[in-house]
Formats: structure tokens, sequence, C-alpha cells
């Protein structure tokens, strides 16, 4: 059973177009700067206090 589901996530995965990868990593970049954006906004409290 876990086999055929690791075949059809093997199969949708590569359904993915080159645009579509292309959107999951701009998303990715965004959290990621988010991310930094408060870390650093932390950093600056922790710093003033």
């Amino acid at each position: 059973m876990a086999d055929k589901k690791t075949d059809e996530e093997v199969a949708e995965s590569q359904k993915l177009t080159p645009k579509d990868k292309q959107e999951l990593q701009e998303g990715a970049c965004v959290n990621c700067v988010l991310l930094s954006i408060i870390f650093t906004f932390a950093m600056m409290i922790a710093v003033a206090l």
C-alpha cells in the first residue's frame, strides 16, 4: 500500500511544469524574506532593551 502511494506521489511531482516549479521556488523565497525581516526586527528590539 505504501509503495502505491509513493508511486502516485512521484507521478504527481512529474506533472509539475517548469512554471509551477518556479512559482513554488519564488514562494519559498518570499517566506525566507519574511522570516528574515521578522528575525531582524526581533534582534533590533533585543538590542534596544
